[in-house]
């Protein structure tokens, strides 16, 4: 049996959960394997379409727990530590180019690798459990697979600082509050509040969800003046699209609307 087990539900939204235990950690055979199903999982078309996908770890104490701390220790040179890193950087693209939204349902412990894995996602539910750490520092290091920028640009630099200066966790409510998650609910909640948001999304014209997704990751690339005009030529292009036509004839006469995808 591989380190990630996929699920699906008839509405086109798929789970990946890390069962490697005891804390799930994202060991380099579970990097390479993720990335396996990342690119299976985005060239399935027809009735296996995904609509968005969920990513998670396997029981309550972890999400991720971070990297395997004998392979980093193992690294003997520059080549190699640059590999290691290149391949979870690899993944991060990659979830940020997938057709389709990914949301992380941090169900524990999410610190180092696991803390980055989920600010890679689109968006991040957590679990009132869960703690989101980046330790590196404590063990004479520091985040290699993004924590530190895209904690600076989720929350600010102070507090990505504070993270990986003190490898300190921050609870779910705190990183609530400082936009390093975007929902919190109890334990028992967190799978059907996550597949919920996710089969709501998968409800959606796919080819929409894809440009919206596409245009907002590429417009924090942008100055503001570009990516409002970006915004405003991909609608152009959109409003005249067959599922532009029947969103909003099935509006105006009160019936469900049937994309084109479906």
């Amino acid at each position: 049996m591989g380190l990630w087990h996929v699920q699906s539900t008839d509405a086109g939204v798929y789970t990946l959960t890390i069962q490697n235990p005891p804390v799930n950690a994202m060991s380099t055979a579970a990097v390479a394997e993720l990335r396996t199903h990342l690119d299976a999982l985005r060239s399935q078309s027809g009735a296996s379409r995904v609509r968005a996908l969920i990513i998670t770890g396997d029981g309550e104490k972890a999400f991720v727990a971070g990297a395997n701390i004998k392979e980093i220790n193992a690294l003997a040179d520059y080549a190699a530590a640059t590999a290691f890193g290149a391949a979870m950087l690899d993944i991060g693209n990659l979830i940020r180019t997938l057709p389709f939204p990914v949301i992380a349902a941090v169900n524990g412990v999410a610190y180092g690798g696991g803390c980055e894995l989920a600010m890679m996602c689109d968006m991040r539910v957590a679990s009132t459990t869960a703690r989101l750490a980046l330790p590196e520092i404590t063990l004479g290091l520091m985040p290699g697979w993004g924590g530190s920028v895209r904690a600076a640009r989720r929350a600010g630099a102070s507090t990505a600082l504070m993270m990986a200066l003190t490898g300190d966790p921050v609870n779910a409510d705190d990183a609530l509050r400082l936009g390093l998650v975007d929902k919190v609910v109890p334990p028992d909640q967190l799978q059907s509040t996550t597949i919920a948001l996710a089969t709501r999304m998968a409800s959606m014209s796919s080819d929409v969800v894809a440009t919206i997704k596409r245009t907002i990751w590429q417009g924090l690339d942008m100055s503001l003046e570009a990516a409002l005009t970006d915004e405003m030529q991909t609608f152009a292009r959109v409003v005249v699209e067959p599922d532009a036509k029947e969103g909003t004839d099935a509006f105006i006469n009160k019936r469900p609307a049937a994309w084109g995808d479906r």
